[in-house]
């Protein structure tokens, strides 16, 4: 084999929350031809296979994975101009974030609200991955991956994805047999800032906006409001904003004056999780056994101390008990538990 397969590789090392026991079979791919012979000995072991990404919105069991983990390194990055189009083809593995500055630096828009969230590229179309206004629904025109089972490869189109809010075909039972080879985006060369989202509104009163200055802010403001997950344990956004009827959201508008909601079709209403976390639940820098909701921005857990996946399980579990009591709103997880 041109691949090479550790035995009892703990998950912990490759997760950002840092938490996980030992997967059976580990092994690292840098290419399509890779996955296949990877997939190849899953097949004759009688091993599950699972894809990992940067491992930055993954809850890790203790118990570990029986099975073999692939870890996703397929590289590659193209750029196509038609028109006033730019077609950018890209390896599933590659880091997102140094897409988006890559992409940012050749002043070609569409990325660049999605700026400084860790993770793959690969990730991406599964999660539905968005940002300030920005969802990569818009921007992805296909993807390619490969049936664990049958080895076939096929190009999704964005339909086929059938994405919605942080969500994908790629979440169902069916698409989880799919592994994402790579990822095709609709970027322009004209520009097109989207500043509608919370404090990037500001930038509009500095007159003409440029695409570093879009990259540059965000930044700015998830420094602020995200932790480094190179130094502490953390998967980001933890919980999914709530979507309601707008006649929910009237009851809560009534009952927590002051509390935010943004449009989500013509019946629904996305609310963000970390006010009603910080306003209505008292939950903002909230701490149990080593794990916190992140001071500066309630929405992000944040594992100080914990070793194990259950006790990061048991605070998320209380957190969503808390809102539960509180609004009546049962909210769902963004990170995936394996």
């Amino acid at each position: 084999m041109n691949i090479k397969v550790e035995k009892n590789v703990l998950l912990s090392a490759h997760t950002t929350l840092k938490v996980g026991g030992v997967a059976d079979f580990f092994v690292q791919v840098d290419s399509v031809e890779e996955l296949v012979e990877a997939l190849q000995f899953a097949s004759e072991n009688n091993e599950t296979p699972l894809i990992l990404g940067g491992g930055s919105n993954i809850l890790a069991s203790d118990e570990g994975f029986c099975g073999l983990i692939i870890k996703n390194c397929i590289k590659g990055l193209s750029y196509t101009v038609h028109g006033d189009n730019v077609y950018l083809y890209c390896g599933s593995g590659e880091v997102l974030d140094e897409v988006v500055a890559d992409a940012v630096s050749k002043n070609y828009w569409g990325l660049e609200n999605l700026s400084s969230i860790p993770g793959t590229v690969g990730a991406t179309p599964v999660q539905n991955v968005g940002a300030y206004g920005v969802e990569v629904s818009s921007l992805i025109t296909e993807v390619s991956a490969i049936n664990s089972e049958t080895k076939e490869i096929k190009n999704f189109s964005n339909k086929e994805c059938d994405f919605s809010y942080r969500d994908s075909f790629f979440k169902t039972s069916e698409g989880k047999k799919w592994m994402i080879t790579e990822v095709v985006f609709k970027l322009s060369l004209i520009k097109k800032p989207q500043l509608d989202y919370g404090t990037l509104k500001t930038l509009e009163t500095l007159g003409a906006v440029s695409i570093d200055d879009i990259r540059n802010e965000i930044i700015k403001i998830r420094s602020v409001k995200f932790p480094n997950w190179h130094k502490v344990g953390t998967a980001g956004s933890f919980f999914k904003n709530p979507v309601v009827s707008k006649e929910v959201f009237s009851d809560l508008q009534a009952k927590f004056p002051g509390i935010q909601g943004y449009p989500a079709g013509e019946t629904m209403t996305k609310i963000p999780l970390g006010w009603v976390l910080d306003n209505v639940c008292n939950l903002r820098g909230f701490c149990m056994d080593g794990v916190c909701l992140y001071r500066e921005q309630a929405l992000v857990l944040v594992n100080e101390s914990a070793k194990d996946a259950k006790v990061i399980e048991k605070f998320a579990n209380y957190v969503a008990e808390v809102v539960k009591e509180k609004t009546g709103i049962n909210i769902e997880r963004e990170v995936t538990s394996v």
